[in-house]
């Protein structure tokens, strides 16, 4: 087995076996003493993150925003600190890697004399292992895509069940079925995992806006009124037949 294909194997059997860890790698190559992320090679760096909750990306993004002039109907702008917001993900994140710096933890974050190592690392090698996490998290459009398709066929009138439900769908029947609405309590919500809690919120927005369509469609439709020669307006009195 190659190098690449064994970190690929155990990439793939930790994510099963330990589902609040993300694990990533990042072709590099080295120049002149600094690792460095290129966009192909045979040589990789691995990093270890915590899956990221819904919990912790809410604290720190409250610690990382800040107002800014203006309003938007009456409400004041926030902006976020980017960069400030990656740096405490990396404290409260990273677990382990394949670098040469020991990871060491105190408190669910990275000990100050570690995190000042781990500062030393090339910026690129960092923002490169930084983006496979957050690629982790992320929701592309065309996972949206599927998710609107299959959603209205879910949460259609005459639904029967997806075949082959996405992660999304999935998620919710499964939740759905053993928890009223998810029985996420307030003690329980941080602990999700950011990207199930955001897959969760597209589907009940889903059902939301079905629920709204069938409830429209199942409404009684005024009966139609006709003018009479006389100027006066009164019911029809006509049969409305419905096509196939």
């Amino acid at each position: 087995m190659s190098g690449t294909a064994e970190i690929d194997a155990r990439r793939e059997y930790a994510a099963l076996t330990e589902p609040d860890r993300v694990y990533v790698k990042v072709p590099v190559r080295w120049y002149s003493g600094f690792c460095l992320p290129v966009a192909k090679s045979d040589k990789f760096e691995t990093a270890v993150f915590e899956t990221l909750t819904f919990g912790t990306n809410l604290a720190i993004e409250k610690a990382v925003s800040y107002e800014v002039e203006g309003r938007i109907k009456g409400i004041p702008i926030r902006a976020t600190d980017v960069n400030e917001y990656r740096r405490l993900i990396v404290k409260k994140n990273l677990v382990s890697w394949s670098l040469n710096i020991p990871i060491e933890r105190e408190n669910g974050w990275l000990t100050p004399e570690c995190y000042q190592q781990v500062s030393k690392v090339p910026a690129p090698l960092m923002e490169a292992f930084l983006d496979e996490f957050e690629e982790s998290i992320s929701i592309t459009k065309k996972d949206e895509e599927i998710i609107t398709r299959q959603a209205s066929v879910l949460f259609g009138k005459d639904g029967k069940g997806v075949v082959d439900a996405c992660e999304a769908v999935s998620l919710f029947c499964v939740l759905g079925n053993y928890w009223e609405k998810f029985g996420l309590n307030r003690e329980m919500l941080p602990e999700v995992p950011l990207r199930e809690y955001l897959l969760l919120k597209i589907m009940m927005g889903k059902e939301g806006d079905a629920n709204r369509r069938n409830t429209a469609m199942s409404k009684p439709k005024a009966p139609t009124r006709i003018a009479t020669a006389g100027g006066r307006v009164r019911q029809s009195r006509g049969i409305v037949v419905g096509r196939e």
